[in-house]
């Protein structure tokens, strides 16, 4: 497993407070199957950005530090960013700072307040510029799942969409499960990642997760294997290549039980 999102650099954000915990976080990536794991600290959330200086620096001292350790695991640089009209200052054409290890893929994150259409408007520019956009915790975003049709839309524009495996395994509530339980239906989930913080909770152990996908598997009897396939596709942001996943026409809707289809709840 190739792990794109995670909060593991040691006192930048709001996720690893110190050294010692962050080589706690990547023995549980190591011991959950991740070889590959992206530090995406958060950029531009509440207009502070940390320097790609300082991010790469972290990210280096973090790679020595597991090297001693013997933790056997690839880190690379990256961001979280938090899209709005600051990016368009920062993020500049011909420049892969803030991009996930050293690709054009850029890991964008909308808040409650993003209009959709102001949103692709922005990302628009960010493709122009040669970015490849990739939406962190898509199932996250009400003002999307609630219009699949935009969602299948923007995928088609090349929009690409990460979901946090927390969220096949209820952590984040039922609701973002039902969320992304959709999203693998409709084949909409192109990449994973832990979004893992702390060793306490919102952590990066992906073990629990697994399971949970191919509990899903059986239960929607989808030949999908999803673990494979968004390592698959991680392993091209890590060989800068493109991914073209493949897009469906329309939105399908989860089928209703008898006792639904009887009595309509």
């Amino acid at each position: 497993m190739i792990d794109i999102h995670s909060h593991i650099l040691p006192a930048i954000d709001d996720g690893s407070r110190n050294l010692d915990m962050t080589l706690s976080m990547l023995h549980m990536s190591a011991v959950s199957g991740v070889t590959d794991i992206i530090a995406t600290p958060h950029v531009n959330r509440g207009g502070h950005v940390p320097s790609w200086q300082e991010i790469e620096e972290k990210t280096a001292q973090v790679a020595e530090a597991a090297k001693r350790a013997h933790l056997p695991i690839h880190i690379y640089s990256g961001a979280e960013i938090e899209l709005n009209g600051d990016v368009l200052r920062f993020l500049k054409e011909g420049s892969w700072d803030y991009c996930l290890a050293g690709s054009p893929y850029i890991l964008l994150e909308l808040t409650d307040q993003s209009q959709s259409d102001m949103a692709e408007r922005l990302i628009y520019e960010l493709q122009l510029r040669g970015f490849q956009p990739v939406l962190a915790h898509v199932e996250r975003y009400e003002q999307l799942m609630n219009h699949p049709d935009v969602l299948i839309s923007w995928a088609k524009k090349g929009i690409l969409l990460q979901c946090n495996i927390g969220s096949f395994t209820g952590y984040f509530g039922h609701h973002l499960q039902q969320h992304v339980e959709d999203l693998y239906r409709n084949h909409m989930v192109h990449f994973l990642g832990s979004d893992g913080h702390r060793t306490e909770f919102r952590t990066t152990d992906m073990r629990e997760g697994h399971d949970a996908l191919r509990n899903l598997q059986q239960k929607q009897h989808n030949q999908q294997d999803l673990w494979l396939e968004t390592t698959q596709n991680a392993s091209r942001i890590l060989n800068h290549r493109v991914l073209y996943p493949d897009v469906p026409d329309y939105w399908q809707v989860k089928k209703k039980g008898l006792w639904q289809r009887l009595f309509g709840s």
